[in-house]
Formats: structure tokens, sequence, C-alpha cells
């Protein structure tokens, strides 16, 4: 059955991965997809903002600007080196010319970007040779602060020869517009998506950790039954094993048993069918809600003395230290409950160990706090959470080795709560345990 819940865990692990793999494999291509949207959709506003009479003779601008320099470096006027020096002294008017275009020509609906052209080369054919003016990467324009990123939106390529045909120009352009916020843009439109999925994935994570938890409580339930079954065949094997010897010996004639046998073996079933009646009362008690009796009643610290006494008989070998706040106090409960939560704890702590008990008995603030302390094996941190569960036992490596079916603690815890009242332990191993039992006066 463990196999079985560890083969099962793996499953789930494993189909959460699998639709959270797919399910980011068809986030990321909607994010692909929303970006290509607004790509284009940007594009589209480039094309309108360039298809104007404005645009062109700001594009003009440039490029005549660049064709009169080029015309003066083939007359031997200026040099390669001032070229650069010449494009930055003209790139600042038609930035702001561009600026002002695109702030004028702008939509409600268009995309804050920026809009910039850079300058690849400029290449000269003069009377049959060739030289290249420039070559590189320079800004011609742009319309605002650079952006980080900057996406390619065209390349231009222009040539044009003079009137005498004897010189032609060669210019190579690129063409970029920036959007910072396409991210956060594309985000946002995905918003509902994303939220969806996480909802989503965390659902189907919480039914499989609610199905998984269903199927180890059941085991657990399955195994605490099974040992139930297994203890209460051997709690019953003995008394009903030895009651068979002593009815088969009363049936013998009774001249061949002595009065003393006779007397011994009477007392024997007595004893056996006590033990019976016990273990039935057990089970009958754990299976019926206790009714709270609130009446006040007065107990002395003698009657509880006596109570532990009374345990003792039979318990010769154990040490128990009683201590109390007062010799009478009064409180809403029923004797025979304040007994038997006593007399549970108490033989509780010897099933498990324990060679001294120290009880103790006050009432502070409106409670009476019952302490029962003990030098026993301890209980496990792991266990104290189901040590009150209905037949549940700490030792199951050997469950003969304690005699009882399970059902003291869950008892007592009953009772406990039909008062109103709480239980707790404190507990390490092989350091004993302490119980405080605390209900309202």
């Amino acid at each position: 059955m463990k196999r079985k819940i560890m083969l099962l865990i793996g499953a789930c692990i494993f189909t959460v991965i699998a639709l959270a793999t797919i399910q980011g494999y068809f986030i990321y291509n909607t994010y692909k997809l929303y970006e290509r949207e607004i790509n284009s959709s940007i594009k589209k506003q480039i094309s309108r903002l360039e298809d104007t009479d404005e645009w062109e003779d700001i594009s003009d601008t440039w490029s005549l600007n660049l064709k009169k320099y080029a015309k003066e470096y083939a007359k031997g006027k200026v040099t390669k080196q001032n070229f650069t020096t010449y494009v930055n002294a003209k790139k600042d008017s038609l930035s702001t010319a561009t600026k002002v275009y695109m702030k004028k020509m702008g939509q409600p609906d268009d995309y804050d970007i920026d809009y910039s052209i850079y300058l690849n080369s400029i290449t000269l054919l003069n009377n049959g040779k060739i030289d290249t003016l420039f070559k590189g990467k320079i800004l011609i324009l742009a319309s605002d602060t650079l952006k980080k990123n900057k996406i390619l939106s065209a390349t231009g390529r222009s040539e044009s020869k003079d009137s005498n045909n004897q010189l032609t120009l060669l210019i190579k352009s690129e063409r970029y517009y920036g959007f910072d916020e396409l991210q956060r843009t594309i985000i946002s439109k995905m918003s509902g998506l994303l939220i969806f999925s996480v909802l989503l994935m965390a659902f189907v994570v919480f039914l499989y950790y609610m199905s998984l938890k269903n199927l180890i409580t059941q085991k657990r339930i399955a195994d605490i039954k099974t040992d139930f079954v297994n203890n209460i065949t051997h709690e019953f094997q003995t008394p009903l094993a030895t009651m068979d010897i002593a009815i088969k010996t009363l049936q013998r004639k009774d001249q061949q048993m002595s009065p003393e046998h006779y007397k011994n073996t009477l007392a024997m079933i007595d004893r056996q069918n006590e033990r019976l009646q016990k273990l039935f009362r057990q089970v009958r008690e754990a299976s019926v809600t206790p009714i709270a009796n609130k009446e006040n009643i007065e107990v002395t610290s003698d009657e509880i003395k006596d109570m532990i006494e009374d345990f003792k008989l039979s318990k010769p070998d154990v040490a128990i230290k009683f201590t109390s706040q007062e010799e009478v106090f009064t409180i809403a409960m029923d004797r025979f409950h304040l007994n038997t939560i006593l007399i549970n704890l108490l033989d509780n702590a010897v099933k498990y160990g324990a060679r001294k008990i120290e009880v103790d008995l006050k009432i502070t603030a409106g409670n009476f706090i019952l302490s029962v302390k003990d030098n026993g094996k301890g209980i496990p941190l792991r266990e104290q959470a189901s040590i009150f569960d209905k037949f549940y036992r700490v030792d199951k490596g050997n469950i003969h080795n304690n005699k009882g079916l399970g059902l003291g603690l869950f008892y007592i815890k009953q009772l406990v709560k039909t008062y109103k009242g709480t239980i707790t332990v404190k507990s390490e191993e092989q350091k004993g345990s302490l119980f405080t039992i605390t209900i309202p006066v």
C-alpha cells in the first residue's frame, strides 16, 4: 500500500509538471503572438506617419544635406574626418522637427514610441572611381530620447546622380522604433489569462493534495482498525481460554475437587468475567458520547488519594506522589467521570513504562487543573497529534507489548470536551510525559 501511495504521489507530481509545462508553452506562444501584433500595429503607425508631404520634407532635408556634403567632398573642399561633425551639427534641428511632427500626427490609440534614422554608409562613384565617404553607424535624427528596446523597422537605399552623370551617390540607412513598454503592455493584455492559469494550477494542486491526504488518512484509519482487531483478538483470547479451562475443571465431579480448588476456580472465572466486561465497557463507552453532569460537587484531597490507593493495589511497584492546592474544592463535574479520567491517565502512564508518577491538582483563574507527570518512555513528537484518536496506539511495532485497545486517551478527550475543557501533552522520548487537563470550574 505504501508503495502504491508513493507511485501515486510521483504520478501526481509528474502530471502537475506536465500541465505546468504545457501551460507555460501556450502562455509563451500567446506572448509571442501579442508581441507580433503590437509590432505590426507599430509598423502601421510608422507607415501612416511616413506617408505625408510634411514627412517627405523632413526626409528630403537630411538626404539633401548628405548629398551636399558628398559633392563638396568630391570637389576636395571637405574631408572625411569632418563628416561626423557635420552630421551631428544637423542632427538636433532634424530631431526637433521630427519630434514636433510626431506629436502633431499622434492619435489616441498610438503607442508611445521613439523613431530614429541611422546612416550606414555613403559611397561615391566619381568618373568610374569608387570612394567611400562614410561606413559605420551614425544617428541622423531621433524623435525622442532613445529607448533601450530598439527594433529595426526598415532599411533604406537611395541612389542619385548629378546633372553631368559624372558623380553617383549611394546612401544606405536604417530606420528604428523603440518601445520600452512592450513587455508591460503584453503582460497587461495577458493578465486575465495569467490569473486564470495560476488559479487553475493552484486548484489542480489543491485537488491532488486533498486526494492524497484523504488516501493517506484512509490508509491510516485502515491500519488503526487492523491494529484494533488484532488487539481485541489478543485481549479476548486470554480470558476466554482461561474461562474455558475453569469451566472444564468445574465439570469434574465434586469429590475430585477440594473446597479450596473449587473456590479458586470460581474466583478465576469471576476475574476473567470482570476483565471481559471491562473490555466491552471500554468499546461501548468509546462509541457513545459522554453526557456531562454539571452539578456542583465537593471533592476532597482524601477522596483523590483513595482513588490513587485503589489503583496502586494492582500496581504495587509504582510510586505515585499526589499534591493538592486545597483540601476541599468544588467542581461542576460528575464524580465518576473525574475518577475515570484520573485512573485512565494513571493506567496509560504505567502501560508505557512509568515507575514514578506525580499527580497535581489545583484551581487557578477559575479553572480546575489536573496534571499527571510520569517517567515512562515518552511519546515521539510525530505521534503526539494522533494519540487522542480512537483505537490509536503508539506502540505498533509489537501490538502485544502493551495491553489495551487504544481507547483510553480517546475517551478522556471526549470527557474533557464534554465539560468544555482542554487536554495537552508535553513529552520527549525516554524522558516521560506530562498530561494537563484544564476544565472551567
